[in-house]
């Protein structure tokens, strides 16, 4: 007995069974070509070494797990925060100018969607395309670093209270 008499005697012709392959292999090439065309989940981000260190240490107080958790906390704090409070932590004054090291961190999707509502998109420009992340992102570091200066530490908030809403 072959596998189209096994197929007729249930009832179901090799046409049929072809045209099902066919839509799913058809439905699988689907989802990975649009998987590629979504936002990058990874940024190449330059941070300052200090920004790094900051980050490496609350990460291990708070919120361990891969690097750059840190990062994707405060962002999600910020989402739940109201645009003034938003606007004036991406304008913080940077800390540094140079000395800059780039770094692999993982922006989830969400929060990509949540940036570029706040114009921070990637660039189309080779070479430029997380520049505006690197910024925030730098801007985010200088302000936290700077409220634990001034013994106004918002570890709590950012790591604790609000978690990463995407991890």
């Amino acid at each position: 007995m072959t596998i189209i008499d096994i197929l007729a005697a249930n009832g179901i012709s090799p046409i049929a069974i072809g045209v099902a392959l066919v839509a799913i292999i058809s439905g699988i090439l689907f989802l990975q070509i649009s998987n590629g065309a979504a936002t990058p989940e990874e940024g190449k981000i330059e941070l300052h070494p200090e920004h790094v260190k900051y980050m490496k240490i609350k990460e291990e107080e708070h919120c361990s797990g891969n690097f750059g958790k840190g990062l994707r906390c405060i962002i999600d704090f910020l989402r739940e925060e109201e645009d003034e409070m938003v606007d004036k932590i991406f304008a913080e004054p940077p800390k540094y100018t140079e000395g800059f090291e780039t770094y692999d961190i993982s922006v989830h999707p969400p929060q990509f969607e949540w940036l570029a509502g706040k114009g921070i998109t990637i660039s189309t420009e080779k070479g430029e395309e997380f520049k505006e992340l690197s910024r925030v992102s730098r801007a985010c570091f200088d302000w936290a670093m700077r409220q634990e200066a001034e013994g106004n530490t918002q570890d709590y908030t950012l790591f604790e209270y609000v978690r990463c809403i995407n991890c």
